[in-house]
């Protein structure tokens, strides 16, 4: 006899079989104890998670020769049949291959007919969410009103590409993920039955691997025992799957925690020179990480308390952060995740990560420093130049324009200029300049070159697409502001897309379509729209104050400071 897989061979045959979905399991055994058999049910949820045994097992139920009843038998010709898939009343049907209208209409011809072999004609309709739009119309009305002998199942991992039409026409059943100790629970049966020995911690990371799929995890556990034969072990899974150990995640997450950047690198170039995909090892450092955040936050969450179970060292490598610490250190892990899809050097960008990640602070420092830099923008900006003979609200002793003006002693004259460099001792980590910083890049603007850019500001955004899209998708939310000597200040509405599109990940590719475009050195200059406003109003500002002042200046020297008030 052909050796059949675990998930084959061990694949629910009743209701008690099934694992981790027992809100759906008694609703319907009451409902076939109470005898209120519905006509369409749909089966949504995670693959693997038991969606298409149930539909088998709720058809033996129907159609057992003791029924219906709340457990098929599984030994009556109805039951075994049914289970070898010999029963021609009971149609399993792949919406993925049979999607079409003609395949539909056949059915709803056939369905007219009474079943020949059960008392039941059941339809399980799998991946039902792939059919068109035309098949799902010409389901519609077979579905709402069936004949008596007809039940409808329908599976599908994708409920929300579903008609809300068919919906609402069927009783739903939502699948849930199977929880890690259910898992780790069903595959030491499992071994126990075939004999084999198998290390707890193995079992938990081919659970961990599953991601709440039961058949993903016999399929993997199959995989092992041919590889480990009777014994089973962690390094056997690692092999396989390519997955990081549990003590390995906790020594480099340490080591985060620390700020040792050499052991970080030391560790990970380890595992990449064993033959761990950088995307794997990412992948399992965030799902660690995240762990790490749901202890600190839900820490009676059961995932949790299952990794607890078997990872005995994960509380005390959660001391080690904070909360804050730990959410900026996701956000940095996912966004480097996204960045992995597009770029060829996976290596360097995890190495810049760790790099990173070691010297990343909490979300609540971070914030703070923000909040510095504004403030630091703001003074930059808000000390006006002292302008004798003329006071400003900025004045401590000017209570009214409308007083004489009286000349402003040389102490007063000379605090702002002393506070100016105070405000500046400290330069602001951010790339982008602040409005102030603007009159530094634009000395001698070109309108022409502008006009060049605004107009082929299309073609190229297109060329950056075709080279990244990703850095296209950053300056999407740009504007050309100026042009001069070679800078291209863009000005963006999103702080967010500012800063991101300045990275040298993104910013390299942008600056050598603009150079290629203006046949010239030319490079990006990102800022924020608000400091181009506030650059060009204060320009505004000091145009009109000069003028005022010059004209101030002969009235006073026409009638004599002593007759002049300045009212505003």
């Amino acid at each position: 006899m052909s050796y059949i897989a675990l998930y084959r061979e061990w694949r629910p045959q009743s209701f008690a079989d099934m694992v981790g979905q027992e809100h759906v399991t008694r609703t319907l055994q009451n409902a076939l104890r109470t005898n209120r058999l519905a006509h369409a049910y749909l089966f949504s949820g995670p693959r693997g998670t038991g969606k298409t045994s149930s539909a088998k097992i709720l058809a033996k139920a129907i159609n057992c020769e003791h029924g219906p009843t709340d457990e098929p038998c599984n030994v009556c010709a109805a039951c075994r049949g049914i289970t070898a898939g010999s029963i021609m009343d009971v149609v399993e049907i792949d919406a993925a291959s049979n999607r079409g209208v003609d395949e539909i209409r056949d059915l709803r011809e056939q369905v007219k007919y009474a079943p020949t072999e059960v008392r039941y004609k059941v339809y399980i309709v799998d991946e039902v969410h792939m059919l068109t739009t035309e098949a799902f119309n010409a389901l519609l009305k077979t579905l709402e009103e069936p004949p008596k002998h007809v039940v409808f199942i329908l599976a599908t991992t994708e409920p929300h590409k579903l008609p809300a039409t068919i919906i609402s026409r069927c009783q739903r059943f939502d699948f849930r993920r199977i929880a890690g100790r259910q898992t780790v629970d069903r595959l030491r049966y499992i071994a126990e039955q075939k004999q084999i020995e198998v290390d707890d911690d193995a079992l938990w990371m081919v659970a961990r691997a599953a991601e709440g799929g039961m058949r993903d995890a016999l399929s993997i556990f199959d995989q092992v025992i041919s590889f480990g034969g009777d014994k089973v072990t962690v390094e056997a899974v690692v092999t396989l799957i390519g997955g990081v150990r549990t003590d390995t995640l906790a020594s480099i997450a340490r080591s985060i925690a620390n700020k040792e950047i050499q052991q970080v690198l030391r560790l990970t170039g380890d595992l990449i020179d064993d033959g761990r995909d950088v995307v794997q090892i990412l992948h399992d450092l965030t799902v660690y990480f995240r762990d790490l955040l749901m202890y600190k936050t839900v820490p009676g969450l059961e995932e949790i308390q299952d990794r607890i179970h078997y990872d005995k060292t994960f509380p005390e490598v959660a001391e080690l952060f904070t909360s804050s610490r730990l959410i900026a250190l996701i956000d940095q892990m996912t966004e480097t995740s996204q960045e992995m899809k597009w770029h060829s050097q996976g290596r360097l960008l995890l190495e810049m990560l760790l790099v990173r990640l070691c010297k990343t602070e909490s979300s609540d420092v971070q914030g703070l420093l923000r909040r510095i830099e504004e403030l630091e923008r703001k003074v930059e900006q808000g000390v006006p130049a002292a302008q004798p003979g003329i006071r400003t609200q900025a004045a401590p002793a000017a209570a009214s324009f409308s007083q004489p003006a009286k000349p402003i002693p040389p102490a007063e004259k000379e605090a702002p200029a002393k506070a100016a460099p105070e405000a500046k001792a400290t330069p602001s980590p951010t790339p982008i300049p602040a409005s102030r910083s603007i009159d530094k890049l634009l000395k001698n603007p070109s309108q022409e070159r502008f006009e060049k850019i605004s107009s082929g500001w299309n073609q190229i955004l297109d060329e950056v697409k075709r080279r990244k899209i990703t850095a296209q998708a950053w300056l999407l939310d740009g504007e050309p502001a100026a042009v001069d000597s070679g800078n291209v200040i863009v000005a963006f509405k999103n702080q967010i897309h500012r800063d991101t599109v300045m990275k040298p990940i993104h910013k390299s590719v942008i600056d050598e379509v603009l150079t290629e475009y203006m046949g010239e050195p030319s490079s990006l200059v990102a800022i924020l729209q608000s400091e181009w406003k506030s650059y060009k109003q204060e320009g505004a500002a000091e145009l009109a104050a000069a003028s005022e002042n010059s004209l101030v200046n002969d009235v006073i020297n026409l009638f004599g400071q002593e007759i002049v008030e300045i009212e505003e």
